[in-house]
């Protein structure tokens, strides 16, 4: 089983960063990268038609474009979008982020790890308890 994540994020060494930890933890994910707001929105928009609607998304919570609650907002407002699971990753460990990040919807705020095989298993672990209802 291939499970889709659509993941957002501006800084391209963090995208790649991602791609290794999920081939090295969860080689069964199919990652698909956006790097603004906006263009995740428009993915999300033609998921289903062009491309498989991910499992879940992983937003960055500071974009070039926008703010993740802004974008979650977009998805949450978005009947078709709604229910998919969204983590917040941020660089910084504010409160004030995390609190809007949940407000907004985010299933998880997390700070990004610092090691690739961490990373992987935070997405990995993050999936399973959404996949599982936990």
């Amino acid at each position: 089983m291939t499970v889709p994540v659509l993941v957002v994020d501006d800084d391209v060494a963090f995208l790649d960063a991602v791609r290794a930890s999920l081939e090295l933890v969860a080689p069964h994910f199919r990652m698909y990268a956006a790097s603004t707001g906006g263009e995740a929105l428009a993915f999300l928009q033609q998921a289903g038609a062009a491309v498989p609607r991910p499992a879940f998304v992983v937003l960055d919570y500071h974009l070039g474009d926008r703010e993740a609650p802004s974008v979650l907002g977009a998805i949450r407002a978005n009947h078709e979008l709604r229910e998919i699971p969204v983590l917040v990753l941020s660089q910084f460990a504010w409160e004030r982020d995390s609190q809007a990040a949940t407000a907004a919807g985010a299933g998880q705020f997390s700070v990004k790890p610092s090691r690739v095989r961490q990373l992987g298993e935070l997405l990995l672990n993050f999936w399973e308890g959404h996949a599982h209802g936990r």
